[in-house]
């Protein structure tokens, strides 16, 4: 950080940012420390399945709404979406396949509401960068095959058709699967309180138009929707818990609270992309008035629009590197990496902006492993030998140079890249969502705004984009009569 006076400066003007750091926690029930030990035997955790309001449109853009339980401490969600099969004859004029990574791009938006009130909400690129950038390679190869990442694949005969392709001709359809991590789950200690709460919480999750989801949609074959649901992990108390729980927690006439956070997402057209070697020492500048609020963590980082918009294309996660990136405001700028494209920014040894590695340093730096791993093709080429026991021959080769490539941190089938992805972060822990240790209050910022350049060879109209975690604080309210009720407060 280049200014820290005007970071306390601005934190010091916060009123939220005052209130977080002079309030008393939550007493949970799950916090019986004892020399570092968890003592929680009273408690049962549980699976539900919660089905969904309204019904599915095979291919119509539609809000999707669910009704939580009304029991039980919430502390994990997955929204799972299903995919009826789109594709008979995959050799023929009616091939089709999902965009990669479908499960997270099915939708724009998921609000967790109360009492009309959004209390939480995320769109699909926070939701796909917040578990990618924290998650190792292992753990990425899980998330692509919850959420339909890899390769597109051949076409062929049915049994022939590789990749999402072959996904896609599956009778039984396909499931995807994606992570939905609010602030409950943090940690067992900030499990949601759906025991306590006077009214329901409802989960909306606007989903796209079906066609904007397809890479490969041949004579209109498509694969359509056919239903949703949410996955809850729920802790469960015993009864006796549960009230001396309540009587802790719930004092008529109190208010106990917990931290938590939600997002947004800002993003702007750059038609001509400033280039780092070029002869302009500005790059582009793009005002983020728009994101206001505690910020915690940003996500930067770029798409090409043709690659979005096009219906042949869809790529929505296949970012275009930033060579810098400054984060300004008051006239100062208060965070700078000013080499930050993945190793080399070119294939060309004479036009390019050298070797780099100051985003490998930021990112190891905060201990965010963004997925990194080697990309690997395996070819199982089995033996046409009627003997049954003969072991295929298996060829694997490395794609991507560590040193060399655009590519260090592939997801899925490798057009995705974390490590083009940059991000600003204010906090100590990145595998928290919601911990006050260590935040900028951007809205007591003066004009703040995101410069940045691109890597030699960049063109074509890009969208810059800028995702913020921001921390806010949950309460938990008792009116005088015992009623409780939940409101989200924040900048």
């Amino acid at each position: 950080m280049s200014n820290p006076s005007i970071i306390h400066r601005a934190n010091a003007n916060s009123q939220l940012y005052n209130t977080i750091k002079a309030r008393n926690s939550k007493q949970n029930f799950l916090d019986y420390n004892v020399a570092g030990e968890k003592n929680i035997c009273p408690v049962a955790r549980s699976r539900v399945i919660v089905n969904p309001q309204t019904s599915m449109n095979a291919t119509a853009a539609q809000q999707i709404k669910f009704q939580l339980p009304n029991h039980g401490i919430l502390e994990d969600l997955y929204l799972i979406t299903k995919f009826s099969q789109g594709d008979t004859n995959a050799g023929g004029s009616n091939d089709c396949a999902l965009v990669e990574h479908a499960g997270f791009f099915a939708f724009d938006r998921v609000r967790f509401v109360y009492q009309g009130n959004t209390i939480w909400e995320c769109d699909p690129y926070w939701a796909f960068l917040s578990q990618y950038t924290r998650a190792t390679k292992e753990k990425s190869i899980m998330l692509d095959a919850m959420s339909g990442g890899g390769i597109l694949g051949a076409t062929g005969a049915v049994g022939v058709v590789t990749g999402r392709r072959a996904v896609a001709a599956f009778a039984g359809g396909q499931s995807l699967a994606i992570p939905l991590k609010a602030f409950f789950a943090d940690s067992l200690s900030r499990g949601f309180d759906l025991y306590s709460l006077s009214s329901p919480v409802f989960i909306e999750v606007d989903y796209k138009n079906n066609d904007t989801l397809h890479e490969i949609k041949e004579d209109g074959t498509r694969a359509g929707y056919s239903d949703c649901e949410l996955v809850a992990y729920l802790t469960e108390l015993a009864p006796e818990e549960l009230t001396a729980y309540q009587a802790r927690n719930y004092v008529p006439s109190s208010v106990s609270s917990q931290l938590g956070f939600t997002t947004t997402h800002f993003s702007e057209t750059i038609s001509s992309p400033v280039v780092i070697t070029g002869a302009s020492s500005v790059g582009n500048v793009v005002k983020i008035n728009s994101i206001s609020g505690l910020v915690r963590r940003m996500y930067v980082f770029a798409t090409l629009d043709s690659d979005v918009s096009s219906a042949s294309a869809r790529k929505y996660n296949n970012f275009i590197d930033i060579a810098r990136i400054k984060l300004r405001a008051n006239n100062n700028v208060l965070f700078e990496l000013e080499n930050c494209a993945t190793n080399c920014d070119a294939a060309s040894l004479t036009a390019s902006n050298g070797y780099k590695v100051d985003n490998m340093i930021e990112m190891y730096k905060n201990n965010l492993p963004m997925s990194a791993g080697h990309l690997m093709t395996v070819d199982n080429n089995t033996d046409t030998d009627t003997n049954q026991n003969a072991t295929p021959s298996v060829t694997v080769s490395v794609v991507n140079d560590p040193l060399l490539s655009n590519v260090l941190c592939g997801v899925g089938g490798g057009d995705c890249d974390l490590a083009k992805v940059k991000v600003i972060n204010f906090a100590f822990n990145p595998d928290d969502y919601s911990s006050a240790d260590g935040s900028l209050s951007v809205s007591q910022l003066s004009v703040p705004e995101l410069e940045v350049m691109f890597p030699t060879g960049t063109s074509g109209a890009h969208s810059l984009h800028c995702v913020a975690e921001l921390l806010t604080i949950n309460t938990y309210n008792t009116s005088p009569s015992g009623v409780i009720s939940f409101k989200m407060i924040t900048e």
